[in-house]
């Protein structure tokens, strides 16, 4: 859908407080625990409005000295002469014995020190880790990445992983990573999508860690891998990128997030993307904004921004992204949810000329990128049930024409379609119910909520009929770019907006999707919807208020895409000379 986005706040407990502008010790486990690598990664020792979607319009090892019993000791006994050699002997034992005694001591004393030292920091560690409110997939029982200053799960730099940058495809309906060498991987995604680089602020949110709200990018990495993430949308400003300004300092709590480089917009996005590549988790840049303020349209041009000025933004990614140092991005959403753009009609318009436009541009410097491509929004009826329905796209999610009229690049085995679907959180589509009343607010009066077959048999239709017909064994992948939303808020009777959101991940998994971008990591995105018949402003993420602690209901849900066959953590292919 359409963004508005806000300002992040700095939280001082769980009261928001709004900001003025808009070599290791040890080696203990791999960073991936369930790491799927033909080279397993480096080991570790262990302004100001919210971003509202709108409407469719240690263990201590004791040591034990035994005491010496001055009674007990055997007497020397003399056989008419003293014997030389044995004596030399029993010394040379003597002191042996002492010194193995000395030097086992005082390795279980070493030893001792060494686990209470590692408990004081498991337990920093877990005090800055994100709370999954969960019995399995937590971080607290992980080594701690402990840094050669001692400095707990904050890398100054991350060790280099050794892993080449795949060949991204998308063939056969699915998602491949292929190797120089021919290996082929397929893979699934379950993505977060994580916001704020597109705004003004041109960092994402959540990083200004006070100690008691906020966070740090290795405790996200780590918590989207315990949970089993394996990639994140990215959403970036053309403007931003252009200027490559440095941040504002308070932006990001540097202190406790020393991998992060503050230099530049794109330096900041190249550390991001390394920080999330240690936990082999993939990115996806989304060309979501052309404005910092969002106020020059929905399409790849404005009249701030030009279209070669949209061009030269995707040549900067692709000059300095596009490398084995980067091994972890798959590609480009070439332009977030244009609502106001056709299909086929050849006109300026017409982003399925766009994207190909686009699309040869971003290839032409990184032809191992894939490139991922969203839909328009129109209006078109459909019969469900034998009913009737007029209804609208949702942003970026009309693909109709495309099976007709599809994207086309010269480099083979590049499109991956990436719509977005959404529910009544966003907007009340009419087909989500039995029957009610549309008012001029676009809320459903007297609403009737459908059984559970009902409900997801019109998800199940509807995912179909705008984009989920491109999926075949010959064709190019398709995954939801976004989804989800409003989720444990949900104050329909029978809950059909979560019904909604558990609909269509069963949907994406049973139907052959290339996995899916849940909306969103971030707390501070917020539904005008809820339920049908009410207008408001309501919030939620993955993520609690004070990015310390897991929606745990939430993070329960999207446990359903771990179904998807073929997720895994990214492969790690090994450079060769």
């Amino acid at each position: 859908m359409y963004e508005q986005y806000a300002s992040p706040h700095q939280y001082n407990g769980t009261r928001a407080v709004q900001w003025g502008e808009g070599g290791h010790v040890g080696a203990l486990e791999s960073p991936a625990s369930h790491s799927f690598s033909f080279n397993p990664l480096p080991r570790e020792s262990t302004g100001g409005n919210f971003n509202a979607r709108e409407s469719m319009l240690a263990r201590d090892i004791p040591v034990n000295y035994e005491k010496e019993d001055p009674t007990n000791f055997r007497r020397i006994r003399y056989k008419g002469r003293i014997r030389t050699w044995p004596g030399l002997v029993l010394l040379a034992l003597v002191v042996g014995g002492t010194g193995f005694a000395l030097v086992h001591f005082t390795s279980q004393a070493h030893a001792a020190t060494h686990d209470r030292i590692m408990d004081v920091l498991r337990q920093k560690a877990a005090n800055q880790s994100i709370s999954s409110g969960l019995s399995t997939n937590t971080t607290t029982d992980r080594p701690p990445y402990v840094d050669d200053d001692l400095v707990v799960n904050n890398p100054k730099t991350y060790p280099k992983a050794g892993c080449e940058l795949p060949n991204y495809q998308s063939k056969n309906g699915k998602l491949w990573a292929v190797a120089k060498n021919g290996t082929e991987v397929p893979f699934q995604i379950k993505g977060v999508n994580w916001f704020g680089m597109e705004t003004g602020l041109q960092a994402p949110f959540g990083l200004w860690d006070n100690g008691t709200a906020g966070t740090t990018v290795y405790a996200i990495a780590e918590f989207l891998q315990a949970n089993r993430f394996n990639s994140v949308r990215l959403p970036l400003c053309v403007q931003s990128i252009l200027g490559n300004l440095p941040l504002k300092a308070s932006i990001v709590n540097k202190a406790t997030n020393r991998a992060l480089d503050l230099s530049s917009y794109v330096a900041l996005l190249q550390s991001i993307v390394k920080s999330l590549a240690y936990r082999q988790i993939s990115v996806v840049f989304s060309m979501h904004t052309l404005t910092v303020n969002n106020d020059d349209g929905p399409l790849w041009y404005g009249k701030t921004i030009s279209f070669d000025q949209f061009l030269d933004a995707i040549d900067m990614l692709t000059k300095s992204l596009c490398s084995d140092a980067y091994w972890n991005v798959l590609g480009i959403d070439l332009k977030n949810e244009p609502y106001l753009a056709t299909w086929g009609s050849g006109d300026a318009t017409d982003f399925r000329v766009a994207a190909g436009t686009i699309g040869a541009r971003m290839l032409q410097r990184c032809p191992k990128w894939m490139a991922f491509v969203e839909g328009v929004n129109a209006q078109h009826t459909t019969t469900i049930d034998g009913k009737a329905f007029s209804y609208y796209d949702w942003y970026g999610g009309g693909l109709q024409k495309a099976g007709t009229f599809p994207v086309a690049f010269a480099t083979p085995h590049k499109l991956v379609y990436a719509p977005h679907y959404y529910t009544p959180a966003v907007f009340p589509a009419y087909y989500f119910y039995a029957s009610g009343t549309v008012t001029s607010s676009s809320t459903i009066a007297n609403y009737v909520e459908l059984d559970d077959s009902s409900l997801r048999g019109r998800v199940q239709a509807t995912m179909r009929e705008m984009f989920g017909y491109l999926i075949t064994d010959t064709g190019p992948a398709v995954l939801l770019g976004e989804f989800a939303g409003l989720y444990t808020l949900d104050a329909h009777p029978k809950k059909t907006t979560k019904r909604c959101t558990d609909y269509t991940i069963e949907t994406m998994v049973a139907e052959g999707y290339g996995g899916g971008y849940m909306w969103s990591l971030n707390p501070e995105s917020a539904y005008e919807f809820n339920p049908a018949d009410k207008t408001g402003f309501f919030t939620e993420g993955l993520l609690q208020d004070n990015w310390r602690d897991a929606n745990t209901v939430f993070l329960k849900a999207m446990s359903a895409m771990d179904k998807l066959p073929e997720l895994k953590p990214m492969p790690c292919f090994p450079m060769t000379v």
